[in-house]
């Protein structure tokens, strides 16, 4: 079989970046016999879309063209098929960035609706691009994979997609998220300036990670951990940055590398976003060993299961009440996490997902 899967989104540091690299790596690891061709388009970062190929080991087809106007050219005009670019193949996987025309079977991943679910936390740049995308999808994908239950209810409510259309393959963890060393945690936390006990999180800076709610829980929930630190990880995104108090830091951007030692070391991970798609943070907090709290609404309940703190990500109150359980049970929480996690692998993530290429293709003989 010869596989086209677009790649383009993994290079921006995102989780749909993470979903993205690691479902093409598994696929390859995992069937060497099939042909993979991994395509992508950008201008000023074609150099590194076409080192990941590389390294990945797929056949490269990456093209000169800009985000921007592969949007325009394939959500909005809709025009020149895929296989003009990436040749004859059997089967085309696309995800969360544009929609080609293509008369070879298409599968795709959806892996939130947030711009139609809470439209107020995104850009409207953002909301036509994915109401573009999706109307596409709806119209000429084979199959849709959504990353989780949550997704599906979602895809089903609101775009009334019928539900055998749709197939939920929950996303994985990678190895390297294992609990770390004493020596690895300080290391970190001297490069990171962390000097207490602390609770750690990571997303994007976004109103609909709700990181300034957490900043307000935070002070509360330092009048019983005075000397408690709270780092907020996680790149700029759009909207107003919230202020940090004392003993809160905000580096920024967190290599890959450090976050083990972070997530090791840290008394819980909190994740008190609005809605998440899926949630790649608290798994793989917890694949470290890390007691969590998160919010109980969307994707994040299916990821942690009966491993963590649940809490209304509505009510500051309710988001420390959770973050102190979590600190008290950290001991219990912790064994439970490493449980909870050793459920997802991108293994079975790769397996489930290339037997959705075959059910395509076998529908699509008959």
């Amino acid at each position: 079989m010869k596989i086209a899967i677009d790649i383009s989104q993994a290079i921006y540091g995102t989780g749909v970046s993470v979903y993205t690299k690691n479902i093409a790596a598994y696929l390859i690891k995992l069937y060497p016999d099939d042909m993979f061709v991994l395509f992508g388009g950008s201008l000023r970062r074609r150099g590194e879309l076409s080192a990941l190929i590389k390294k990945l080991k797929g056949i490269p087809k990456v093209y000169p063209f800009p985000p921007t106007f592969m949007d325009f050219l394939w959500n909005s005009l809709h025009i020149l098929p895929v296989e003009k670019l990436v040749g004859q193949v059997d089967i085309i996987h696309t995800s969360d960035w544009t929609e080609p025309p293509s008369r070879i079977p298409k599968v795709t991943t959806v892996h939130d609706l947030i711009p139609f679910k809470f439209p107020q936390t995104t850009t409207e740049s953002i909301r036509n691009t994915h109401k573009k995308r999706l109307a596409w999808v709806m119209r000429e994908s084979a199959k849709i994979i959504a990353v989780s239950q949550s997704t599906k209810e979602d895809l089903i409510s609101v775009l009334k997609i019928p539900e055998e259309k749709i197939v939920v393959i929950p996303e994985g963890v990678e190895d390297r998220y294992r609990p770390q060393s004493i020596d690895i945690q300080e290391t970190i936390k001297k490069r990171y300036k962390i000097n207490e006990d602390y609770i750690f999180t990571l997303s994007t800076l976004e109103p609909r990670k709700n990181q300034a709610r957490l900043i307000k829980a935070f002070a509360l929930v330092k009048k019983e951990y005075p000397n408690l630190q709270l780092v907020i990880g996680g790149k700029t995104g759009w909207g107003e940055i919230p202020k940090p108090i004392e003993g809160v830091s905000m580096p920024g951007y967190i290599p890959d590398a450090d976050l083990p030692g972070l997530y090791s070391g840290c008394l819980a991970f909190v994740l008190p976003s609005i809605y998440e798609g899926f949630g790649l943070p608290p798994l793989q907090a917890m694949a470290c060993g890390a007691a969590v709290a998160v919010s109980d609404i969307s994707s994040l309940p299916e990821v942690v299961g009966e491993a963590g703190v649940l809490f209304d990500p509505e009510s500051t109150e309710g988001i420390a009440a959770g973050i102190i359980e979590a600190i008290k049970n950290r001991a219990e929480l912790r064994e439970k996490s490493l449980v909870q996690a050793a459920k997802f692998t991108w293994e079975k993530a790769a397996e489930s997902t290339y037997q959705v290429y075959l059910e395509v293709l076998k529908e699509n003989i008959q």
